[in-house]
């Protein structure tokens, strides 16, 4: 699959779970937090290593900057929400925090980073960009974005509303 075409399929699973997660009761809630931490570290954590490089590479590193920055604040949200308790009153805030964020960040990329990008790149590199994302993100196990989500956040400087 080409690699913007898995970060769109991404993108979408993550619009998904936000839906669920904004009518769920408290319980399911944070359940779905959790499912939400682990798709956004994995997304972020495959765009970090693989595709910005790789956009950086054909001369966008303007919107490359911009997108690490929006990473950053997406991470200290997510840390954030994951510290917070079931029945904190703020829960539901920090979750429209999130997800207003996390749109935000997807509408740049798929109006204005996507685009560049495909027409500076061949098929066949974002071909195989695709591939080297996918097996990326094969590579990750779930136990292992929860801990990334909680301290790559945590070590972040705290988010100015």
């Amino acid at each position: 699959m080409n690699a913007i075409d898995l970060l769109k399929q991404q993108h979408r699973e993550v619009d998904v779970l936000f839906e669920r997660a904004s009518r769920a009761k408290p319980g399911e809630k944070v359940s779905l937090l959790g499912q939400l931490a682990e798709k956004l570290t994995l997304h972020a954590r495959i765009e970090e290593q693989h595709f910005y490089p790789f956009a950086r590479s054909k001369g966008i590193q303007d919107m490359v900057d911009h997108s690490l920055q929006e990473h950053a604040e997406a991470k200290r949200l997510i840390a954030n929400l994951l510290q917070s308790k079931r029945n904190d009153p703020r829960l539901d805030s920090e979750l429209q925090k999130l997800q207003q964020s996390v749109q935000q960040h997807v509408k740049e990329e798929e109006e204005k980073l996507f685009p560049r990008l495909s027409g500076v790149a061949t098929a066949e590199e974002l071909d195989g960009l695709g591939d080297t994302l996918q097996q990326s993100a094969d590579e990750l196990s779930n136990q292992e974005l929860l801990q990334m989500a909680e301290n790559e956040g945590a070590a972040l400087p705290p988010v100015q509303s």
